[in-house]
């Protein structure tokens, strides 16, 4: 048994040669979805076409709308849009505005880093938990078995400079403070 594959024209439906066909690919049409559809095609069946024109892409936002409607437009037809000057003109100063209004907003800030004075990101000096001056402050780290010590040996002096710094204080019946610094064995 053979089998015999015909080549029609998606347009005409007049029979040819795989060779003899085109492909004529539907990329944005209002009916359909945005998906390409291709076309098998003569290319008698097409004729002559335009020269390609180039194309601007738009969207109009009535006044007081918030979503608006696509339009595509050729350059020549865009470009009548403006009757005082010309379109690239207009379009550069557009643009300058939009650099000058995005230099003078405030830069985001980055979390973390102050600036110095020559412009480079300040170092954090590294706090040492584990001393006197810093035992009980809160901390995103590990609390290390040196400053659970400080903290259980000078628990009262600790609070007491967390107080005047305005931190919470440790206190040493609260379960997840005994826990945290070890308390439990001196709290009974």
């Amino acid at each position: 048994m053979a089998v015999k594959v015909v080549h029609v024209s998606d347009l005409s439906g007049r029979q040819a040669a795989e060779g003899q066909l085109g492909r004529l690919v539907v990329r944005e049409h209002p009916d359909f979805t945005q998906t390409p559809i291709t076309l098998e095609v003569l290319p008698d069946e097409i004729g002559e076409l335009p020269e390609s024109e180039t194309y601007v892409r738009v969207e109009y936002i009535p006044p007081g709308e918030t979503s608006g409607q696509h339009l595509t437009l050729s350059v020549s037809r865009f470009n009548k849009l403006s009757s005082s000057e010309d379109m690239k003109a207009v379009l550069m100063r557009a643009i300058a505005e939009e650099h000058q209004a995005r230099a003078t907003e405030a830069p985001p800030r980055r979390r973390g880093r102050r600036p110095r004075g020559n412009g480079q990101p300040a170092r954090r000096t590294k706090v040492n938990y584990a001393s006197i001056e810093h035992a009980g402050e809160p901390h995103r780290g590990r609390i290390t078995e040196a400053e659970k010590e400080i903290v259980r040996e000078h628990l009262d002096e600790v609070n007491q400079r967390l107080s005047q710094q305005g931190l919470r204080t440790i206190d040493p019946t609260d379960p997840e403070m005994q826990k945290r610094y070890g308390l439990a064995e001196t709290a009974a």
